[in-house]
C-alpha cells in the first residue's frame, strides 16, 4: 500500500508557542510519525501533498486585552481597531513609515501630542492613542468606516476637501485592506438617497375625494400637496 505524507509547511502559532513546518507521515508499520524534517528514507518527496496552513491573523495576547478593555472603556468596534492595527504595522510598536508614523497604530507627531503621548513606542500609550482619534473619527463620520479610515488614513482636511473618500490610491488600498480584515466589502460611496414621492390629495368637482401619487392630468376641483 502506498503511504501518504502530510507536510504542512510554514509556521503554526499554537497556545502562544511558534511551531516550525511539521511532517506527518506514515512508517513501513502504519504507525504515524511526526517530525520537524523529512525522512529521506520515507521515499522522498514521492507522493507528497502539500497543504498551506491558513494565515494567521492572530493578535499577540497583551496587545489583544488592551484592545479589548480600551473597546469596551470607549464604546468602539475591536474588529476595527484590531483590523487597523494589522493593517498599519503588523503589531509592530516600532515600525516607523517613510512619512514618520510610529508604532503600532502608525501616529504622527501630532496626533500623538493631541491624546498626551510621550512615548510613541510605547505600544500601550500608542493603542490608546489610536483606539481614541479612532472613536474621535468614527463618531465625526457617524459610523462610516470608509470616511473613518480615509481620514486615519489621509486626514480629516482631505476628506473634507474632496467630500468623501479621496481619490488618492494609497488611501483606497488602505481601505480595502482594512475591511477585508474585517470581512467586510469595500464601498466608499454614500448609498443614494430615495427620491421622495410627493403624495397629491384631490377633489374633484363632484366631490369625490382622491389620494394618488400621480398628478391629475385633468384638475377640475381642488389640489393639496400632504408632504
Amino acid at each position: 500500500m502506498k503511504r501518504n505524507i502530510i507536510v504542512f509547511c510554514g509556521a503554526w502559532l499554537i497556545g502562544g508557542s511558534l511551531f516550525a513546518a511539521l511532517v506527518v507521515r506514515q512508517d513501513k508499520n502504519g504507525h504515524i510519525v511526526l517530525s520537524n524534517t523529512l525522512d529521506r528514507a520515507s521515499g522522498g518527496r514521492d507522493g507528497l501533498t502539500v497543504l498551506r496552513p491558513p494565515r494567521s491573523h492572530a493578535v499577540p495576547l497583551s496587545y489583544q486585552q488592551k484592545i479589548q478593555t480600551l473597546t469596551q472603556k470607549h464604546d468602539l468596534r475591536q474588529d476595527l481597531v484590531i483590523a487597523v492595527a494589522k493593517a498599519e504595522s503588523s503589531f509592530n510598536p516600532f515600525a516607523v513609515s517613510p512619512k514618520g508614523a510610529v508604532g503600532i497604530m502608525q501616529l504622527m507627531r501630532d496626533t500623538a501630542r493631541q491624546y498626551g503621548v510621550i512615548n510613541r513606542y510605547n505600544a500601550h500609550e500608542n493603542i490608546e492613542a489610536g483606539v481614541r482619534h479612532l472613536k474621535y473619527l468614527y463618531e465625526k463620520y457617524s459610523g462610516n468606516i470608509p470616511l473613518t479610515l480615509a481620514a486615519y488614513n489621509a486626514g480629516e482636511e482631505a476628506v473634507s476637501k474632496h467630500k468623501g473618500v479621496p481619490p488618492y490610491r494609497e488611501t483606497r488600498n488602505y481601505i480595502r485592506r482594512v475591511l477585508s480584515l474585517m470581512g467586510m466589502s469595500e464601498s466608499f460611496s454614500s448609498p443614494p438617497s430615495r427620491t421622495r414621492t410627493k403624495i397629491y390629495k384631490y377633489t374633484t368637482t363632484a366631490g369625490k375625494t382622491i389620494i394618488t401619487d400621480t398628478l391629475p392630468s385633468d384638475i377640475g376641483g381642488t389640489l393639496e400637496v400632504l408632504n
